[in-house]
């Protein structure tokens, strides 16, 4: 793998050598900017890319991708529905900027964070990860910090920049604009790597990029309250919110280093932007001035238009490369963004890939085939099951569905058959689905549960959270199922209404917490059953509804039994998930809701964050240690397990199990939702 990494390198810096690299904003060497002075207007065009999550080869089924065959497959009875891919944006994007020159109109092309993490291309990591590859071969002005990018903790983070940028520097040279990350200033902490590429000039507080037109633009990078709650393994690095704080750095680009205008990469988000626009990125443009254009990322959406708020315009180019937003601006020096137009391109087969990008990747991907032959026998594109079942596609919202049920069957499937064994996943960790006829290939199936990395230094060569075994009493596992049940009201907009507006205390108190839950904290689970009302019952938890499988019904097939207080039941979960619920702001929320959930070890005592690794999952009993079951090994066991163990014949995914019908007959679903109005 090293010798290919190399190679591709080699031939990367033979096409930067060869002058590409530099297409966007190319000038003669003698010449210089313009002096622009008040008055002046000038455009220039800013590309955008966020949370493309490490989907080289797009997002949809890898066996049909196909940008190289110069043949557009797209369209509704198209053989090849994936969306995105390296290739087909690099070609996009060279389009772009050529367009743009032939104008006299130079390009700035960012990205908002979440490059990494995703895919089988996380196995890069070790070496130049692909996303370090294609933003280099591209020549991104500016990027980004992502709570992603924080999954392998500081120090991990410091271990990829290190494999990216080389020995002398000259591997990966895009700027990271990081505005409003503190680390601890502390020697021999996790966050020392981090600490060492801020000293380099790798990692920068901010930037001012001169375009040919002479126009200075000041760049800033965020990383939102929201997105820093999803980063748990993030400290000792810690993010400032502070409004003023952020209100200074934008003045001093201004005041001080002379940016006529200023772009925040903000991986802070912005919600419902084609409706009734909401989020962090909002609420940063209604309380700092002088922000002239937002470049979200996070929340996945995608705007439709320019979202103006307080003077700001925000845009957000989506998820998984499956779009890149084209801002046409206008500047008036001395008054800042006059006009600005967004132009949402489609990255399907009908963008013809480009032919240096898809070899690199072809490259790239060859290099992978040839470690996980070695390792488990398979190929990215090796087919290992089939979805019999329409219901498969990445959960959304706050409900069941049929993959959280098939992910959350294949944790619990690892204890083989041990009674009142409950397996749970939360719907953030959640990152892809099948379709219907799809034939799931290897690299299809990590996508689904693709994300993380443990925090023991020995196993890190592997990517994907660990799994643990820990156990929790009826009595919480009722309460686990209680804050179910609040994540589903929290999307109620008519409910919370109703409690916000109640005179009550109490209820309002109820609405200010269900406000805080998120629908990644959904949990999807596997060995128990209960149910809950509607808002006409308060969405409380049925009594006597809360019940548990037989340890061999994997599939929650059969009725289930009553729940017992006392009794520890054993759970399976993902770290991120016990990391989560350890977290100050869910314990907050536990504690507001009167929902305490105390992981226990088999002895009884409390599993903490200083002694989960003796939780871990062993998939070797007899070797030495404990051997790690990432939350992906365990997905691949199950779709691949012999039918008499309870797998799937012919390794197919059945509806029967999974499908609408299921989800909604009432001993067949896991959750069932009441309504007290008849």
């Amino acid at each position: 793998m090293k010798k290919i990494c190399a190679l591709i390198f080699s031939v990367i810096m033979v096409i930067t050598i060869s002058g590409c690299s530099d297409s966007h904003n190319s000038s003669p060497a003698e010449a210089s900017p313009p002096l622009l002075s008040a008055g002046d207007t000038v455009s220039f065009t800013l590309l955008q890319t966020t949370d493309v999550h490490h989907r080289a080869s797009g997002t949809g089924s890898s066996i049909t991708y196909s940008p190289g065959d110069g043949i557009d497959n797209s369209g509704t009875d198209g053989t090849d529905q994936t969306q995105g891919g390296y290739a087909r944006l690099t070609a996009k994007i060279a389009q772009l900027r050529l367009a743009g020159m032939a104008q006299g109109i130079p390009s700035l092309l960012v990205d908002s964070g979440d490059f990494l993490m995703g895919t089988v291309y996380d196995l890069t990591l070790g070496e130049m990860p692909a996303a370090f590859y294609f933003m280099e071969f591209m020549a991104y002005d500016a990027v980004t910090i992502g709570n992603h990018e924080f999954d392998y903790g500081p120090a991990g983070l410091a271990m990829i920049l290190n494999n990216a940028v080389g020995e002398d520097g000259t591997g990966f040279t895009v700027p990271i604009i990081a505005t409003n990350m503190k680390t601890d200033g502390i020697a021999g902490t996790d966050d020392d790597g981090v600490e060492a590429f801020v000293a380099a000039g790798v990692i920068r507080d901010m930037m001012v990029k001169t375009l040919d037109n002479g126009l200075k633009v000041g760049i800033i990078g965020l990383l939102g309250n929201t997105a820093e709650n999803d980063a748990p393994l993030a400290p000792p690095v810690t993010f400032n919110h502070d409004y003023a704080f952020i209100q200074q750095q934008v003045d001093y680009l201004k005041d001080e280093m002379g940016a006529h205008i200023v772009v925040a990469l903000s991986h802070s988000g912005i919600t419902d932007p084609n409706g009734t626009p909401g989020g962090d990125d909002v609420t940063l443009a209604q309380n700092v001035t002088g922000i002239d254009i937002i470049a979200s990322g996070h929340e996945h959406q995608m705007t439709g238009d320019v979202v103006l708020e307080n003077g700001t315009r925000i845009i957000c180019a989506g998820n998984y490369g499956k779009n890149l937003a084209q801002l046409d601006v206008t500047v008036e020096i001395g008054n800042g963004v006059t006009d600005a137009a967004l132009i949402n391109h489609d990255i399907d087969d009908s963008t013809s890939g480009d032919s240096s990008m898809d070899y690199l990747m072809g490259m790239i991907d060859a290099g992978i085939n040839e470690v996980l032959v070695a390792e488990l026998g398979f190929e990215m594109n090796t087919v290992i099951a089939g979805s019999g079942s329409d219901n498969l596609a990445k959960p959304h919202g706050a409900d069941e569905s049929g993959m959280g049920n098939l992910v959350a069957d294949s944790l619990r499937y690892m204890l083989g058959g041990m009674d009142g064994v409950i397996g749970i996943v939360a719907n953030g960790v959640v990152r892809n689905g099948f379709d219907f006829g799809q034939q799931v290939t290897f690299a299809d199936m990590y996508s689904v549960l693709p994300l993380g990395m443990t925090m023991d230094s020995a196993q890190q060569d592997v990517p994907g959270y660990p799994l643990m075994q820990v156990n929790l009493t009826g009595a919480h596992i009722k309460n686990m199922c209680q804050l179910n049940a609040y994540v589903t009201a929290s999307q109620d907009a008519d409910f919370l209404a109703m409690l916000s507006g109640s005179g009550d205390p109490a209820l309002m108190g109820l609405a200010y917490a269900l406000s805080n839950l998120q629908t990644d904290y959904y949990l999807n689970v596997s060995g128990i059953q209960y149910a809950h009302f509607d808002a006409s019952g308060g969405y409380t938890v049925v009594p006597g509804s809360v019940k548990i499988y037989n340890g061999m019904d994997f599939s929650c097939q059969f009725p289930a039994m009553d729940i017992d207080d006392e009794t520890m039941y054993p759970c399976v979960f993902d770290i991120y998930m016990f990391l989560i619920v350890q977290s100050d702001e869910l314990q907050f929320l536990l504690g507001e809701l009167g929902l305490p959930i105390t992981p226990l070890d088999n002895m009884g005592e409390p599993v903490t964050v200083e002694n989960m690794l003796d939780s871990r999952l062993d998939r070797d009993l007899e070797a030495d240690g404990i051997q790690e079951v990432k939350e992906w090994m365990a997905f691949l066991t199950f779709l691949t397990a012999d039918p008499e163990a309870g797998g799937f014949e012919n390794y197919v995914i059945p509806d029967a199990n999974y499908g609408k019908t299921a989800l909604e007959s009432g001993d067949s679903s896991r959750v069932n939702e009441i309504s007290l109005i008849p």
